[in-house]
């Protein structure tokens, strides 16, 4: 024991110090280290919900921008189909527009026959009126002028 003396160690000193350190982590370990712990725990349950909700968050937007992809095609198909429509509707109305314009000319051409026949009938229903009067009228002259031979050969 002298060479522990002579050293400068003391076992009552380290047995001392040995209790001492013992109480000081119980009480460390009762207050500051749950506290330590709770806090240490608290800020990873954090960290873990945030990234968590950083994985929902961009599983939703993942989601959204494929709802929003196929709701643009929807819409650019949806566009493409009345576009396609309405060129249909404009060649269906084109050609009926033809269709009543030639409807149109047929009614016209006809009418106008018609007027011409018209107008022809009349205007040989009028020379024979003509050719009727006239030939009264030579008639009458021819009556009322002696006949020669020469005459009635003349209109012979």
């Amino acid at each position: 024991m002298d060479i522990l003396n002579t050293l400068g160690i003391n076992f009552k000193s380290i047995i001392i110090q040995g209790v001492g350190f013992l109480i000081l982590l119980i009480v460390l370990k009762k207050f500051l280290f749950g506290k330590i712990s709770a806090m240490i725990k608290a800020r990873t349950d954090e960290v873990k919900n945030t990234y968590e909700k950083t994985e929902k968050d961009r599983a939703e937007a993942a989601r959204l921008m494929l709802d929003y992809q196929k709701k643009l095609t929807e819409a650019e198909d949806e566009a493409a189909r009345k576009v396609q429509e309405a060129i249909n509707e404009g060649n269906r109305i084109s050609e009926e527009i033809v269709k009543r314009a030639k409807e149109e000319v047929d009614q016209i051409r006809i009418k106008a026959q018609e007027s011409i026949d018209l107008e022809r009938k009349k205007a040989l229903t009028e020379i024979r009126n003509q050719v009727v009067t006239l030939s009264m009228l030579a008639s009458s002259r021819i009556i009322q002028q002696s006949i020669s031979q020469k005459t009635a050969e003349k209109l012979v």
